[in-house]
């Protein structure tokens, strides 16, 4: 159950800061900061992490195959 949790708090964590970067991409105007960069770094690290969790829950079992065409 944990897991499950911990994967939705990475997904709001990544769209948030998707949501930053680009505020910070209008606000600077492209006069050549490193915020947006730096954010957009966060953003892959966490989805990453985001990968790498789904991957263990999936083998660990606590995270299941539901597709209709996955044969059990």
């Amino acid at each position: 159950m944990w897991i499950k949790v911990i994967i939705v708090l990475l997904f709001i964590a990544n769209i948030a800061a998707l949501g930053t970067a680009f505020y910070t991409l209008m606000l600077d105007q492209g006069r050549g900061g490193k915020r947006t960069a730096n954010l957009l770094l966060l953003r892959v690290s966490l989805a990453g992490l985001l990968l790498l969790f789904v991957i263990y829950g999936v083998w660990s079992g606590d995270l299941g195959i539901a597709a209709p065409w996955h044969e059990a």
